[in-house]
């Protein structure tokens, strides 16, 4: 009776033993921190957007939750947009995981439009533009600030392939555009005052129906090296934009036979502008500063075979043209009412007011 005694006694240790044991790991399971096992979105957590398709289906989720599922490439991309972080002031990313064509307009701009503080990534993703008009604008921003448009493709006939107006902050990262009409990129004062332009990695644009890459009305820019090609207007063009960075211009068949240049500054563009270099092949005119531009450097130009000027400044100041070639222009250099202009190319330094070279 002693001995069953004891082995009682034993059995009941051992329970209580076991019982204090899975207590005590209970207690150390309540301890994790609540934010390590996950946290909720709030005003102060980043959100992220993806927008991907299924057989057909558009579906557009912001931190894993849907916002949109249908048939709209389009609509999708905004409904994403529309649901980041309301008020944030740091940028918040969607991205773009497979290519998606337009459909038609219905008449009346279609566009995904940027919010402020946005990446768009397109992860090299193709926007196709297929209405049957010019009425598509894949990505558009009015008067918004901080936003980015990041590894885009666009074909087709866009109205424009990117088109901000009236915005701050901008940033434009490998984009090719391989275009049947429209206008490749455009950055304009049309609602607002705009500033602050980067474009930058791979640039690489052909077939726009007018101009590849316009400013107008932008104050502080550093556009990187592009190529743009057998373009309806020039590869380059800044209207009444001052304070900024360009960097090689490569273009060919830019307004083959017409008198757009691949690198043209125009309607009292400037000053503050440099760009590196002019790479220009068989266009309309090579380097073409006009309408009250003033204070642009070139760096050097390899220009030929255009069809009309070389290098053309005209009702130009202060401009200047550092180095380079010029060879089969008609002619390869022309001055018509400039003042302090410099064009040095081909081991030739003209500075007269007018002349034909």
């Amino acid at each position: 009776m002693k001995k069953n005694t004891l082995t009682l006694a034993l059995l009941v240790c051992m329970a209580a033993a076991a019982t204090f044991t899975a207590a005590g790991c209970k207690k150390q399971v309540e301890q994790i921190p609540e934010q390590d096992q996950g946290t909720e979105r709030t005003a102060t957590t980043e959100a992220s957007g993806e927008v991907f398709v299924t057989n057909g289906t558009w579906t557009a989720r912001i931190n894993g939750v849907t916002k949109y599922t249908g048939t709209d490439y389009i609509a999708a991309i905004q409904a994403a947009c529309n649901n980041l972080t309301a008020g944030r002031t740091s940028k918040e990313t969607i991205t773009i995981k497979n290519s998606g064509s337009s459909g038609n307009s219905g008449g009346a701009i279609k566009a995904v439009n940027i919010p402020s503080y946005t990446i768009l990534d397109f992860v090299g993703t193709t926007f196709n533009c297929n209405s049957n008009d010019l009425l598509i604008v894949p990505v558009q921003g009015d008067r918004k600030t901080q936003i980015e448009v990041r590894n885009l493709r666009v074909t087709g006939n866009p109205r424009y392939g990117i088109w901000f107006k009236g915005c701050s902050n901008m940033v434009l990262s490998n984009i090719t555009m391989s275009l049947s009409a429209g206008l490749g990129i455009r950055v304009d004062h049309s609602t607002a005052a705009t500033s602050n332009l980067t474009i930058n990695g791979n640039i690489n644009i052909t077939g726009s129906g007018t101009h590849a890459i316009e400013t107008y009305g932008l104050d502080g820019f550093n556009i990187g090296s592009v190529t743009c090609n057998n373009t309806g207007g020039c590869a380059v063009l800044l209207n009444q934009s001052r304070n900024g960075s360009v960097g090689t211009v490569t273009g060919s068949y830019n307004n083959n036979g017409g008198g757009y240049a691949t690198f043209r500054v125009a309607n009292n563009n400037g000053p503050n502008v440099t760009c590196a270099k002019v790479y220009s092949r068989n266009s309309g005119r090579g380097f073409f500063s006009v309408s009250g531009s003033n204070g642009t450097t070139v760096n050097t130009v390899d220009i030929a075979n255009s069809t009309s000027h070389g290098i053309f400044l005209e009702d130009a100041s202060n401009t200047r043209v550092n180095g380079g070639t010029v060879s089969s222009g008609n002619p390869n250099v022309q001055h018509v009412r400039t003042s302090n202009c410099r064009t040095a190319v081909n081991g030739q330094v003209y500075t007269a007011a007018n002349g034909r070279w």
